[in-house]
């Protein structure tokens, strides 16, 4: 089967999830974009700029940092399983993590669930909702019900993207 961002396979027999990053591409990770604005009034005091938050790749550093955060912060248990060179020189990294089962949470059990763990919800944008944990000083995106599941009243978010802010979305986001 495949995402948006891996091959997933379940491991038989061992209860695991295997996801191969889609070559040439390590995931997602979030930052702060500009996109031109027409002034078509002419207004002098007209910002020529909208900045949003945006989903764009990531670095291998990045996307073997956002699984180390998801151990950390959920106590997952993810793995690096393999780095992978394919014969046409793309590289991928293959990853394994446990196999969730239950049904996807809601948009209204997601909020609920973090906010009770301690995050704060610091915007709707048009991509995506996103969660700020000051106790480990991390964002929280791509926060959907197709990368969360409850389970007999448990939270499992399990692609749930996870990164240090940098300032430009600190100061974006207002967080501090």
């Amino acid at each position: 089967m495949s995402g948006t961002e891996h091959f997933v396979e379940l491991a038989e027999g061992r209860s695991r999830v295997v996801k191969v990053t889609l070559p040439p591409a390590f995931g997602l990770i979030s930052c702060v974009t500009s996109t031109p604005i027409a002034n078509v009034r002419n207004a002098p005091s007209f910002t020529a700029q909208r900045k949003q938050i945006e989903s764009v790749r990531a670095t291998p550093l990045e996307y073997l940092s956002r699984w180390i955060l998801v151990n950390e912060v959920f106590q997952d248990d993810v793995r690096l399983e393999s780095v992978i060179l394919w014969d046409c020189g793309l590289v991928s990294l293959s990853i394994s993590q446990p196999q969730y089962h239950g049904r996807p949470a809601t948009s209204r059990e997601i909020e609920s669930n973090l906010i009770r763990d301690g995050w704060t919800l610091c915007s709707k944008e048009a991509s995506g909702t996103v969660f700020y944990n000051y106790a480990h000083k991390v964002l929280a995106v791509d926060v959907l019900p197709r990368n969360c599941y409850m389970n007999e009243g448990s939270f499992l978010p399990f692609d749930v993207i996870l990164q240090p802010p940098g300032l430009e979305l600190e100061n974006f986001l207002e967080l501090y």
